[in-house]
């Protein structure tokens, strides 16, 4: 948990050596269908008070192979008109030239720029990669098969993550797995290991509730039900000329070193937690084990200890809930409380045995979700932050070992 410094401040420093890094992993420029130079966008974001930034431009469908799109990969016309509408994609060049600029940017110790792309099916869904020597544009129309066999089989060392759940009509196929018919046993373990993020923040939007105007149920419970073990983050997802601004999703990151393998350590570890706020700050344990761990199966009593914290807002009034799944596609809700921003709150919760997953969302009792669920249900209160979940026990195919 976060301590105190010697003049009494909340520090960034937690007891176990682990310090916070304010992150921005999803980013475009004129490289693609961005606004913003490239050149100029890492130094903004490092002057919006960001320690980690990302440009990950759009590999999407190539323009020059709408004319051989059809029915044949799309269930109707509707999809197959929203994949003709493919952003325009970064070539060879641009993903050259974006890792010169991120290079000359990074400063160990000081500010880390990384280089990714995100892989963009309009109909489908959006998936961002950082740490690969490679990009890939969308090369299986309809189907999110050619990507995951382009990270088993080329990019090994490549981290993926899932961008604005929810928004594109195809969901991923309700987030489905690595086709284990394409892939071997030991491909697709590996390839859960490395899917380490999912978008709770995207802009301005929580996606808790995304679709439900439409009778879905929640992209981000259907995306941990499907086995998935995904930190959640918050990402600006800017295509304009500013970097950085205030207002629009960010990731806490605590990490062990301020580089680039720092980060991938954090995003590994699942130590990271989602925001809208400037300067928020989460960190949490349940039963002794930090937010993005596994617990041991059973459920039962546990101690929730929870430390959180904002620049000149101590004393604030926050609710917090534990929520958690039954299967039906609306968040569970576990266990609620109040919590005061500069404190650190203690208490017992009681752990369900069924649910497989369970996380943290802080809400501001004072406001209302923009996008909210069934009426009454606990996050229909603006949330300021959501912490990594934590999962009890083995799931499955896509466990992580």
């Amino acid at each position: 948990m976060v301590h105190t410094d010697t003049q009494g401040r909340r520090s960034r420093v937690s007891e176990d050596g682990t310090f916070l890094l304010y992150a921005d992993l999803h980013n475009h420029s004129l490289l693609s269908d961005g606004l913003g130079d490239p050149e100029q966008a890492f130094a903004q974001m490092r002057a919006a008070g960001l320690d980690v930034a990302a440009l990950t431009d759009h590999a999407s469908i190539p323009h020059h192979r709408f004319e051989d799109l059809d029915l044949s990969h799309y269930p109707d016309d509707d999809a197959l008109t929203l994949a003709r509408m493919a952003p325009r994609s970064i070539d060879e060049v641009a993903w050259a030239r974006t890792a010169q600029i991120a290079d000359d940017h990074d400063r160990p110790g000081e500010f880390t720029a990384l280089r990714g792309f995100e892989w963009t099916e309009p109909w489908l869904g959006h998936v961002n990669v950082w740490f690969s020597r490679a990009y890939l544009p969308v090369t299986t129309p309809g189907q999110v098969a050619g990507l995951h066999e382009f990270l088993a089989r080329s990019e090994q060392g490549a981290l993926f993550g899932i961008n604005h759940p929810g928004r594109e009509p195809g969901r991923l196929h309700d987030f489905a797995g690595p086709d284990p018919a394409s892939l071997s046993p030991a491909q697709v373990a590996d390839l859960s290991g490395r899917m380490v993020t999912l978008e709770v923040f995207n802009r301005t939007l929580d996606f808790l509730f995304a679709g439900r105007a439409d009778g879905l149920g929640s992209p981000i419970v259907a995306c941990l039900d499907a086995g998935w073990r995904p930190g959640l983050i918050g990402c600006s997802d800017e295509h304009g000329r500013s970097y950085g601004l205030a207002g629009r999703g960010r990731t806490g990151l605590w990490a062990r070193e301020h580089s680039r393998a720092g980060v991938r350590e954090a995003l590994l570890a699942r130590r990271t937690f989602a925001t809208r706020e400037q300067d928020f700050r989460l960190d949490a344990t349940l039963g002794g084990v930090r937010m993005g761990g596994e617990l041991a199966p059973g459920g039962g009593s546990s101690e929730l200890v929870l430390d959180i914290g904002e620049p000149g807002r101590d004393g604030r009034s926050v609710s917090v809930s534990l929520l958690g799944s039954d299967g039906t596609g609306t968040p569970l809700l576990l266990a609620r409380h109040d919590a005061v921003v500069g404190e650190v709150t203690r208490v017992a919760v009681d752990l369900p045995e069924t649910s497989r997953w369970m996380l943290l969302r802080i809400g501001d009792p004072m406001h209302r979700n923009d996008q909210p669920g069934p009426p009454g249900h606990p996050a229909n209160a603006r949330a300021l932050a959501y912490g990594s979940p934590w999962w009890t026990g083995p799931d499955g195919r896509f466990a992580v070992s």
